[in-house]
């Protein structure tokens, strides 16, 4: 079987919310710009994470790319040290939209849900050993 060979991956949401998406990801997981544009945005974070946010109905991008994200069937997962610790902070934090309270699965993980500002699920997850 034939590969394609990549070195990079990550995500690029189309939205007309990119400030929004930049402070939020900045302002509470400590990404940084990496590029920025009225159009396009690129986040990076200090562990290799990518995010991009392209706003919607651009005249140079191919019609399948012109609509915005719907917000639904996208999670983007983070694992985090204490999950629990986490939710305490995130809690106290005016606005952010907790979604999904902690809570600790049958299954052993212990995560909680927000949503970000163009409806991306950010699932903060502690895993645990085996």
């Amino acid at each position: 079987m034939q590969t394609i060979d990549v070195t990079l991956q990550y995500p690029v949401i189309i939205t007309p919310k990119i400030e929004e998406c930049r402070d939020f990801y900045v302002g509470h997981f400590g990404f940084d710009v990496v590029f920025g544009s009225d159009w396009y945005i690129q986040l990076k974070h200090a562990n290799g994470i990518e995010l991009g946010f392209m706003r919607p109905d651009l005249s140079n991008q191919p019609g399948f790319l012109h609509d915005a994200y719907n917000g639904k069937g996208v999670i983007v997962t983070y694992d985090v040290e204490n999950a629990k610790e986490e939710y305490g902070k995130a809690q106290k934090i005016e606005g952010l939209a907790i979604v999904l309270p902690y809570t600790e699965e049958e299954w052993g993980q212990k995560h909680f849900i927000l949503k970000d500002p163009a409806g991306v699920f950010v699932d903060i997850v502690e895993q645990l050993a085996e």
